[in-house]
């Protein structure tokens, strides 16, 4: 090649296909839960008496996993450990 000539290279491409067209979904997406923040939580599960003396409000988990620090959800039918799933259905 001399100077100031081109070269014009032509090569094949492979592959390649069609863009694909966007799916049109027939259902809406579903809404997550949010967590509520509740702010000083802790108060609904002690009560400091007037001669400062703590009473716990809700059940403690009996289970072996759990221990004395877990409590237990208070529902209007049963209480409930989230940790290991105990559940005690009341009557």
């Amino acid at each position: 090649l001399g100077e100031g000539e081109t070269l014009f290279a032509m090569a094949r491409l492979l592959g390649g296909g069609k863009k694909r067209k966007k799916k049109n979904y027939t259902t809406p997406k579903k809404i997550k839960h949010k967590k509520k923040k509740v702010s000083l939580a802790t108060l609904k599960y002690y009560k400091v008496d007037d001669d400062n003396k703590v009473t716990r409000l809700r059940k403690v988990c009996p289970a072996e996993v759990c221990g004395p620090g877990i409590f237990m959800a208070q529902h209007k039918d049963r209480h409930y450990c989230g940790k290991c799933g105990l559940t005690y259905v009341m009557e």
